[in-house]
C-alpha cells in the first residue's frame, strides 16, 4: 500500500510556528475579526489557521482553513488562495479524510484554473490521484493521470507533466508492475529536473524510486541512483534554505537507500557506515525510517554473523508491528527472524515462525488468486465481434482456464492436508533437532502436489503454444521465422502472421504480467489479430479495434498488451505498421542495425476510444526486420545485469545474416549465455522477416 506523503508536507510547512498561549491568542484574534478588513483580515485568518495546527479538533482546523480560503477568494488573492487550498488538501490526505478530498478538490481545481495557479492546480490534482490509489481504484487512477498529463502537455507545464509521471509510477508500483513504475519515475525525474529551482516533489520521487529498486533487488541501479540523489539534495537544501530538522529527514531517506544498496551487494562495511548516518539523523525508532533502520541493522548483523545482535534488533522491530496491521511487512520481518533462529540452532521456534509465514502467505496469495479470477472474469466479457473464427479460439481459452482451475483445486486440497499434518507434528515437537527434521518431512506431500500442478500446467503450455504458428510460408520472395519461450509454464507473449496473396500481416506482443491471467489475455489478443487481419484492415485500425474490445469501464484490473503490427506488400517491400507501446523493432540495412523511430501510441487495453496512428516505410526489401519482447534486451544474469539494447544492436551488426531462423536461434543462444544459469525473468519472443528479390 502507498506510503503516506511526508517530504513535500514538511517543506510546505517550513516556518510555521506554535506559541505557548496559542488558545489565548486565537481567542483574541477571533474577537478582533469583525473589526478587520482587507489585508489585515486576511493576515488574521492566516494566523488563526497557523495556530489551529496545535488543536486536536479536526472540525476546528477545517473551519479555519475554510474561512481563510473563502476570504482569499473574496479578495482575489490568487497566491494566498492557492497556498491555502494546497495546505487544506494535504491536511485532508494526511489525516485520512478521503471523503473531504472527493468533496472539495474538484471545486478547488476549477478555482485554481481560473486563477491560473498551475503548479498548485497540478499538486492538488496529484493528491486526488493519491486518494484513488489509497482506495485501490487503480484503473480509475490510470485514466485520471492520463487526463492530467494531457492537460499539462497542452499548457507546456513541466511541473504538471513531471508530477503526472510520478503519479503514474505510484499507480504501477501498487499494481506490482515494476518495469512501468521504474520507467515512469525516471521520466518524472528527468522532466522535473529541468525546473529551476527544482521542486520538493523530486525528493519524494527519489524516495519511492529507491524503495522500488530495493524491493525488486536491483541494487546496482539503486547504487547509481543514490549518486544523482545526493547531488540533488545538496543543491536543493542549500538553495531552498531548508531548516536542519527537515534536512535531516531528507538525508535519512538518502542514507537508508545507500544502506539498502550496500547490503544487497553484501558490501557490509559501506552498509554499516550508511546505517550509522541514518541513526545519527533520526529522532526515534518509531517512524518509518527508524523502523527501516532496525530491520536493516538486523540484516547487517546477520550478514556479519553476529546472530545475537541480529536477534535483539529483530525483536525490537517485531514488537512495533502487529501482523494484522501489515501482513506483508510481518512476513518480511518474520522471514528474517527465521534465518537468525536457524543460525542460532533454535529450530523449534524457527519452525513455528515458518508455519505462521505459510499461513500469512496463503492469506496474501488467496487475495491475489481472487484478483486473478476477477481478471479472468473481466477478460471473458470481451466483445466477441460476432465472427466465426472466435468460437474455435474461445474453446482453446476455456481448456486453459479449466486446467488452471483444476490445478488450483488440487493444490488447495493438498496444501490444506499438508498444513494440518504440519500443525499436528508441531504440537508433538520437543527440543531436539531430530524431531524438528521429522516435522519438516511432512512438507514432502506439498512438494508432490506441486509436481502434479506443474504437470497440468505443462499441458496448458502445450495448448497455448498450439495457438501460435509453428510453421512458416515457403516462398522464394519471403523469409519468415518466429519463436516464443515462456518464462513460466504459461506466459503472456504472443506472435502471429496472416498471409493472403502478396499481403503479409505480422504481429508480436507482450501482455502485462505473467502466468495464467496473461496467457488468457494473450489468447484473446491473438484471436482478435487474426480475425481483423482476415478483413484486410490497416495495422492502425486493427490496433484501434483490439483496444476497443479489450478495454472498457469494467476493466478495473487494467491488464494491457504492448503490440507491434505490420502489413508488408511482398511485391514492393512497402511496410505499413502501428506500434502500440512496444519495444522499437530493429531494421538491418546495408550492414547497419538501427531501431525504428516510431509514434508512441499507448498500450492496448488501458483506455477505450483511442485512435491509433499508423506509419510506413517505403521499401524494406532485402532489409531484415527483427521484432522482439523485452525478455531479450532485459534478460538478467546472476548479477542482475541486463542484456541491453546496445548489445542487441552490436550482435545484429557484427554477425553475418544467414536467415531469419538462424538469427533468432543465434540470439536465443546469446541470451542463454548471458543468463549464465539464472532463471529467466520474462517471456522471450522474437520474430524476423526478410523480403527477398
Amino acid at each position: 500500500m502507498l506510503r503516506r506523503v511526508f517530504i513535500v508536507t514538511i517543506c510546505m510547512l517550513l516556518g510555521s510556528g506554535l506559541h505557548v498561549c496559542a488558545a489565548d491568542l486565537s481567542e483574541t484574534l477571533r474577537q478582533k475579526l469583525p473589526t478587520l478588513k482587507g489585508k489585515a483580515r486576511l493576515q488574521a485568518l492566516y494566523k488563526l489557521q497557523e495556530l489551529s495546527t496545535s488543536s486536536p479538533d479536526i472540525n476546528y482546523r477545517v473551519k479555519c482553513y475554510n474561512e481563510l480560503i473563502e476570504e482569499a477568494d473574496k479578495q482575489h488573492e490568487a497566491e494566498f488562495y492557492a497556498r491555502s487550498v494546497r495546505g487544506r488538501t494535504v491536511y485532508f490526505y494526511n489525516t485520512d479524510l478521503t471523503d473531504s478530498i472527493d468533496k472539495y478538490v474538484p471545486g478547488d481545481m476549477e478555482k485554481l484554473r481560473g486563477y491560473r495557479q498551475w503548479n498548485d492546480y497540478y499538486e492538488v490534482w496529484y493528491y486526488l490521484l493519491n486518494n484513488m490509489i489509497f482506495n485501490e481504484k487503480y484503473n480509475t487512477a490510470l485514466r485520471e493521470v492520463q487526463l492530467m498529463f494531457d492537460d499539462a502537455k497542452m499548457r507546456d507545464n513541466k511541473y504538471g507533466m513531471g508530477i503526472a509521471y510520478y503519479s503514474m509510477g505510484l499507480i504501477y508500483a501498487n499494481m506490482h508492475n515494476s518495469d512501468q513504475s521504474v520507467d515512469s519515475y525516471r521520466k518524472g525525474l528527468d522532466i522535473l529536473s529541468q525546473i529551476t529551482p527544482q521542486p520538493a516533489t523530486v525528493a519524494d520521487i527519489y524516495s519511492y524510486y529507491g524503495d522500488l529498486l530495493n524491493e525488486t533487488r536491483k541494487y546496482k541501479e539503486l547504487q547509481q541512483l543514490t549518486t544523482e540523489w545526493k547531488t540533488f539534495l545538496e543543491n536543493f537544501i542549500k538553495k531552498q534554505d531548508i531548516d536542519q530538522g527537515s534536512a535531516n529527514v531528507l538525508w535519512s531517506y538518502y542514507y537508508l537507500a545507500c544502506a539498502q544498496a550496500a547490503l544487497g551487494l553484501y558490501q557490509t562495511d559501506d552498509g554499516a557506515k550508511m546505517l550509522d548516518e541514518v541513526r545519527r539523523l533520526i529522532p526515534s525508532e518509531d517512524d518509518y525510517v527508524g523502523q527501516a533502520w532496525l530491520f536493516y541493522s538486523a540484516q547487517l548483523a546477520l550478514q556479519r554473523g553476529d546472530y545475537r545482535k541480529a536477534l535483539e534488533l529483530n525483536n525490537r522491530r517485531l514488537l512495533q508491528l502487529e501482523e494484522s496491521e501489515d501482513p506483508a511487512a510481518y512476513v518480511q520481518i518474520a522471514s528474517q527472524r527465521v534465518e537468525i533462529l536457524k543460525n542460532l540452532s533454535n529450530f523449534k521456534e524457527a519452525a513455528d515462525y515458518c508455519e505462521r509465514i505459510i499461513q500469512l502467505k496463503d492469506s496474501i496469495s488467496g487475495t491475489e488468486t481472487r484478483n486473478q479470477l476477477n481478471e479472468m472474469n473481466t477478460l471473458f466479457q470481451v466483445d466477441e465481434l460476432k465472427m466465426a473464427q472466435a468460437q474455435a479460439q474461445m474453446r482453446n481459452t476455456m481448456i486453459i482456464a479449466g486446467i488452471i482451475v483444476l490445478a488450483l483445486i488440487i493444490f488447495t486440497i493438498f496444501r490444506i492436508r499438508a498444513a494440518r499434518r504440519l500443525k499436528k507434528a508441531h504440537e508433538e515437537l520437543q527440543e531436539t533437532h531430530e524431531e524438528l527434521l521429522t516435522a519438516y518431512d511432512q512438507l514432502e506431500e506439498t512438494t508432490a502436489a506441486k509436481e502434479r500442478i506443474e504437470s497440468d500446467l505443462r499441458i496448458a503450455r502445450n495448448i497455448q503454444m498450439g495457438m501460435v504458428p509453428r510453421t512458416f510460408p515457403e516462398r522464394p520472395d519471403l523469409d519468415l521465422f518466429a519463436s516464443m519461450t515462456p518464462a513460466k509454464e504459461v506466459g503472456g507473449d504472443l506472435y502471429g502472421y496472416y498471409l493472403t496473396g502478396d499481403k503479409l500481416y505480422i504481429a508480436l506482443g507482450d501482455v502485462s504480467g505473467k502466468g495464467v491471467p496473461a496467457s488468457l489475455f494473450m489468447a484473446q489478443a491473438t484471436r482478435l489479430f487474426r480475425t481483423l487481419a482476415a478483413q484486410g484492415m490497416m495495422p492502425s485500425e486493427i490496433c484501434t479495434r483490439i483496444n476497443d474490445a479489450l478495454s472498457g469501464e469494467d476493466n478495473e484490473t487494467s491488464m494491457f498488451v504492448t503490440m507491434f503490427l505490420g502489413l508488408i506488400d511482398l511485391q514492393t517491400g512497402h511496410l505499413d505498421f502501428c506500434n502500440a507501446g512496444h519495444n522499437p523493432p530493429v531494421l538491418l540495412k546495408e550492414g547497419r542495425a538501427e531501431f525504428i523511430e516510431m509514434i508512441p501510441n499507448a498500450p492496448i487495453g488501458l483506455w477505450p476510444g483511442l485512435e491509433y496512428e499508423g506509419e510506413e516505410i517505403q521499401d524494406i526489401t532485402n532489409c531484415p526486420l527483427f521484432v522482439y519482447t523485452d525478455g531479450l534486451n532485459e534478460a538478467e544474469n546472476r548479477q542482475q545485469e541486463q542484456f541491453t539494447d546496445e548489445r542487441l544492436l552490436e550482435i545484429m551488426e557484427t554477425r553475418t545474416f544467414v536467415s531469419c531462423q538462424q538469427t533468432i536461434e543465434m540470439l536465443r543462444d546469446e541470451v542463454e549465455k548471458h543468463r549464465d544459469g539464472a532463471e529467466p525473468n520474462d517471456d522471450l519472443t522474437m520474430l524476423c522477416v526478410k523480403i527477398k528479390k
